[in-house]
């Protein structure tokens, strides 16, 4: 069994039977984690024509595997790393016998990786929802250079701090006001590690090209250029002062920083009405993640849909519509298969 080890292992330490976790509707994060791998390899080959087939694969920040297992049965020859030794214990299960991927315990944004794989070891390296949870992603984005070939690109998928949504209710802890404060305030609203670090949309620009990957082409994956208007926008910044109104502050000081952060928001936004155009607004304000690829000079990025060229971003292309799909169950597992299993 693969996705069955998985089951099981995770049922065992939430001490539930794995028929509970198999029963929910929708299936949790980590009872999806199949289903969402395959369903990134699908979008990824709506996206650009890419040939996964024999290809070398990083998943960088892999997690309980189901990105890697994808890749793998779409050909790919993968690699899977995760800081957490127990996320790559779950990788390894879902993988079972079922897909050869090489799991290691690793910080991607360490010299660490540099002695696992050779110079220049990836054609793709994936970095899907991880870069908002480095502090380092200079020493990050300085690795996969190093471990990128000459005609690789990487695709990648980061939490928009600019979005109101996220500003309204940040995507992880669901706090208001979070992606408006710097990181060394958050412990005034959420008082534990929150190992998240938001960085705007030029930062990510700055630094991929800085290290030798300067083509870029974005994804309008949330098709904000068709759903947002610039009024649709202003109402959301208008939610915002509305709640900060009557916002529960902890004390004085973190209303202070809070009201500060927001009229700071609301000013950038106005600042960028005035002087950039339509697309640019909607782009940087209205995703909700900033979905794309950098690449090589050398790199065949071939967007399959429609580009329109954004000054102030550069390339971005429509998302290419996905199949229709009904509800399944990930593949490889059934309720019978957990009937003699006991809850630890």
């Amino acid at each position: 069994m693969t996705y069955a080890d998985f089951v099981t292992m995770h049922a065992a330490d939430l001490k539930v039977t794995p028929q509970a976790l198999l029963q929910a509707r929708p299936l949790s994060f980590p009872m999806s984690t199949n289903r969402r791998g395959e369903e990134l390899v699908e979008f990824l080959s709506r996206c650009v024509e890419i040939d996964l087939d024999g290809k070398r694969v990083l998943d960088v920040g892999c997690a309980y595997g189901g990105l890697s297992v994808a890749l793998s049965n779409a050909g790919a020859k993968v690699s899977g790393i995760d800081v957490s030794a127990k996320f790559i214990k779950y990788a390894e299960a879902n993988a079972r016998e079922t897909a050869q991927i090489d799991f290691h315990v690793v910080d991607a944004s360490s010299v660490g990786i540099r002695k696992l794989f050779e110079k220049g070891s990836f054609d793709l390296i994936v970095i899907n929802d991880v870069l908002e949870h480095i502090y380092d992603t200079a020493s990050l984005v300085a690795n996969i250079d190093w471990l990128l070939n000459e005609t690789g690109m990487v695709y990648f998928k980061v939490p928009n701090a600019f979005s109101p949504r996220f500003a309204l209710s940040e995507g992880h802890r669901k706090i208001f006001g979070l992606t408006l404060l710097d990181p060394d305030c958050w412990f005034h609203l959420l008082p534990k590690r929150s190992s998240i670090f938001y960085r705007p949309l030029s930062h990510f620009q700055a630094i991929f090209k800085h290290f030798d990957l300067p083509q870029m082409l974005f994804v309008d994956e949330e098709r904000v250029f068709v759903r947002f208007t610039l009024r649709k926008l202003k109402n959301q910044i208008k939610e915002i002062f509305d709640k900060a109104r009557d916002y529960p502050y902890p004390d004085a000081q973190v209303k202070t920083y809070l009201r500060d952060g927001i009229v700071r928001f609301r000013d950038e936004y106005l600042y960028d009405v005035d002087t950039s155009g339509e697309d640019f607004v909607k782009f940087k304000y209205g995703s909700y993640f900033f979905t794309g690829f950098a690449g090589r000079a050398g790199a065949q990025i071939a967007p399959l849909h429609p580009v329109r060229e954004v000054a102030g971003i550069g390339k971005i292309a429509e998302r290419g519509e996905p199949p229709a799909r009904a509800f399944v169950a990930d593949r490889g597992v059934s309720d019978e298969q957990f009937e003699t299993v006991e809850v630890a």
